[in-house]
């Protein structure tokens, strides 16, 4: 093969990865909890494509695979988890079952486990992904736990637990936790962690603030941030 042909090959293929990129669109997957369904928004023209989606009952939270091929579904009021196939945007196999109202759901950042908060029986279910099935025993939290994020290593789940006014951090390599569980907020819901992983920011609904949490000693740091009512 010519240097000329090999260069040509080379420049063909570097187009087709920059055409990939360019028209590809990215769509926004909604939880619709009144209808039980998913809707698929298109956004390159912020319009739904194609109909709603059927999954469980009572859909609340979503959470997408690092590779943008499935979307897990948590269905609170039918105990289960609904996987949709991004690409047909057709569920796939039948609903895994899970705890009690399920609420919260977050995916390691290789995508090798989701793990579920579920809301009324105070536990978190663990699912491996390569086969869709819960793996392990449920592991016990604190009361009521909704939201849930993982650190960009993937090390640690945090968990917020609404009635326990706490955060509990699981180790993802042993499903066991890490220290006491952190003293937050009134009323924690809502948690999300920065892009390098050194903190983690928690909602307090019935204080109507957040908590600040340095990730490398499990502590509050600085006192809460005022922020408007009820944050979510």
């Amino acid at each position: 093969m010519t240097d000329r042909l090999i260069s040509l090959l080379s420049l063909i293929i570097v187009l087709l990865a920059f055409t990939t990129g360019v028209f590809a669109h990215p769509f926004a997957y909604v939880a619709n909890s009144g209808d039980d369904t998913v809707s698929v928004i298109d956004t390159a023209t912020n319009m739904v494509t194609g109909p709603p989606i059927a999954v469980g009952v009572s859909p609340v939270n979503i959470a997408i695979t690092p590779d943008g091929t499935r979307a897990y579904v948590a269905n609170l009021e039918s105990y289960d988890v609904s996987v949709i196939d991004t690409a047909t945007n057709m569920v796939v196999g039948a609903p895994i079952p899970v705890g009690d109202d399920p609420f919260g759901i977050a995916i390691t950042p290789d995508g090798s486990r989701a793990y579920v908060a579920n809301l009324g029986s105070d536990d978190v279910s663990v699912i491996d992904t390569a086969t869709n099935m819960v793996v392990g025993a449920p592991i016990p939290i604190g009361l009521r736990p909704q939201g849930i994020a993982i650190t960009p290593d993937g090390s640690r789940a945090y968990v917020v637990n609404i009635n326990s006014n706490n955060v509990s951090v699981i180790n993802t390599a042993t499903n066991m936790f890490v220290g006491a569980p952190i003293t937050v907020g009134n009323n924690p819901q809502g948690i999300a962690i920065t892009p390098d992983g050194t903190r983690a920011y928690v909602t307090n609904i019935l204080t109507n603030n957040v908590s600040v949490i340095n990730t490398a000693t499990n502590m509050v740091v600085g006192a809460p941030i005022p922020v408007g009512t009820r944050p979510r």
